[in-house]
């Protein structure tokens, strides 16, 4: 038995660099980290079939590379989706797509463009993880605890005392949601009991106008609930405003967060006050940077006219994928992918411990970064970029090593018909 220390996690965002991996003959397993995903997403095993799967059927991986190379140079309305790779996988990606003309979408862009879709309007003020851990003595959840999508957020950001606040005291309030019982836990004496209570308005966007109404001084005499938050907010030395955009429900999410801006503007007058934005799990946020880096266009960019163009309505992967003729399908973080259909051939790049039905026309096994392979991926608060090392040798490619060999293979195949037309 080997025992990996301090591995960094490269799943849900936070990039928590402490998970312990316990490693023999039959695999890889975490000790228990308190993180259900990294529990769970760490256990891989060590006897994978390194075999390609066409139709069903297990083919060479010279001849899968082929045909997938086939199916995208003929395709007519290519589309790139998943994206879920490490930043080296997903720079492969994008030369791809402009090499084919294909879109290039995330599978978890919605929370990111719930946040952008503001950011892009009216701008905006926010903070690291960082700064949250060190430097913020009041912090104000809105909506769905964010731990049901980033569990240790709590326990590594905000229950250790801030290093830079006179007392070391620290308070939490949620407001629009409850915290699950875990983070109850975490933060024992550190969750206010004031804007807890069930609300008889749950409605989030409602919520967050009368804590601006309260902020203004218009607060109804029956809101003394908000008013007295508000009180805290213009009290505090340092208020961070956290939300997971991806958690809100109901039409419109985007307005929440636009509320949420502007309550952070409201607030910052006076005091210090910045937003914490949560979005990032499988390298989202590294995929829109280097999409942003390659092009100048955030993700929902396609390359269908020769050079980038950027639509986040039309490319929007769930909208694409109805007329996409080929779909190429990148999930390399976790051996699960999301149900979709259509009516186009798909090509997945995925861990081959991955259960598909209906079974693409191309499967192709690729390794985990941070487990099979190094690779680069980003935090939440996108920021930082973190690297994570390869533990175990499976025989499993790379994203950018798949895609770097259909490339090739392309580039043969154009070569061999310009010679046969000459």
């Amino acid at each position: 038995m080997t025992f990996h220390p301090e591995i960094l996690c490269p799943f849900c965002g936070l990039g928590c660099g402490d998970i312990g991996i316990d490693q023999d003959d039959s695999g890889i397993a975490p000790r228990p980290s308190g993180c259900p995903q990294a529990d769970r997403l760490f256990r891989r095993p060590m006897a994978v079939t390194t075999d390609a799967r066409m139709a069903g059927t297990p083919v060479p991986m010279d001849q899968a590379v082929a045909e997938a190379a086939r199916l995208l140079g003929a395709a007519r309305a290519p589309l790139i989706a998943g994206l879920a790779a490490d930043v080296e996988g997903v720079l492969a990606a994008l030369t791809l797509a402009a090499r084919i003309g294909a879109t290039v979408d995330h599978e978890r862009s919605d929370a990111l463009f719930r946040n952008l879709a503001v950011l892009r309007r009216f701008g905006w003020s926010v903070t690291t993880l960082a700064e949250l851990r060190n430097r913020c003595d009041l912090v104000l959840v809105v909506g769905p605890d964010p731990a049901a999508a980033f569990p240790r957020l709590w326990e590594r950001w905000v229950a250790p005392a801030p290093a830079f606040v006179p007392g070391g005291g620290r308070s939490v309030v949620f407001l629009g949601g409850e915290p699950l019982p875990e983070t109850v836990q975490c933060l024992a004496g550190q969750i206010e009991t004031q804007g807890m209570e069930a609300d008889p308005q749950p409605d989030l966007a409602t919520l967050v106008t009368r804590l601006r109404t309260a902020l203004a001084g218009r607060t109804a005499s029956n809101d003394a609930r908000m008013a007295e938050l508000a009180a805290r907010l213009r009290a505090a030395r340092y208020a961070v405003v956290v939300w997971a955009a991806g958690l809100f429900d109901g039409p419109q999410p985007d307005l929440i967060v636009e509320a949420l801006v502007r309550l952070v503007r409201t607030v910052d007058g006076t005091t210090r006050c910045a937003g914490l934005p949560l979005s990032g799990a499988d390298n989202l946020i590294g995929a829109n940077q280097a999409c942003t880096w390659r092009t100048g266009f955030p993700l929902r960019t396609g390359f269908e006219a020769g050079a980038p163009s950027h639509d986040p309505d039309r490319f929007d992967w769930r909208t694409r994928l109805r007329d996409a003729d080929v779909t190429l399908w990148i999930s390399a973080f976790r051996p699960e992918v999301p149900e979709f259909s259509t009516s186009g051939s798909v090509i997945m790049l995925a861990p081959p411990e991955t259960a598909i039905t209906p079974e693409p026309a191309l499967f192709i096994p690729v390794g985990t970064p941070g487990i099979d392979h190094a690779g680069d991926v980003f935090r939440a608060d996108s920021v930082v970029a973190l690297h994570a090392g390869a533990l175990i040798d499976r025989g499993l490619p790379s994203v950018a090593d798949v895609i770097g060999r259909m490339l090739v293979a392309l580039e043969q195949s154009a070569d061999t018909r310009e010679k046969a037309g000459c």
